[in-house]
């Protein structure tokens, strides 16, 4: 009497869906992405974490990389601009000179 209430009131009870697979002329097969989920479930997660960090790695790595190159093209630069500087002073103090 529950499952006759049950079916009544929800058609789509565990009820008659098991009805309808006995009724049908296919078997279940199993389909290469359901035999997939079995990996994915048991190596998705490590997977995933080992690329965050991989490239959370690779991404700071290149930012202290980039900083030091800059540091360095700077600090090149300005000791460029300096040995300018001081040749512009030398030929400024012989032209007061003569």
């Amino acid at each position: 009497m529950t499952l006759r209430i049950l079916s009544t009131v929800f058609p789509r009870t565990a009820l008659f869906r098991s009805q309808r697979r006995l009724f049908s002329s296919q078997t279940a097969r199993k389909t290469p992405q359901l035999e997939n989920i079995g990996f994915i479930r048991a190596y998705g997660k490590p997977v995933a974490t080992i690329f965050l960090w991989s490239a959370l790695t690779y991404m700071s790595l290149q930012a202290m990389w980039s900083k030091l190159y800059f540091d360095e093209v700077r600090l090149e630069t300005e000791a460029k601009i300096d040995k300018l500087n001081e040749e512009l002073d030398r030929i400024e103090s012989a032209d007061t000179s003569s």
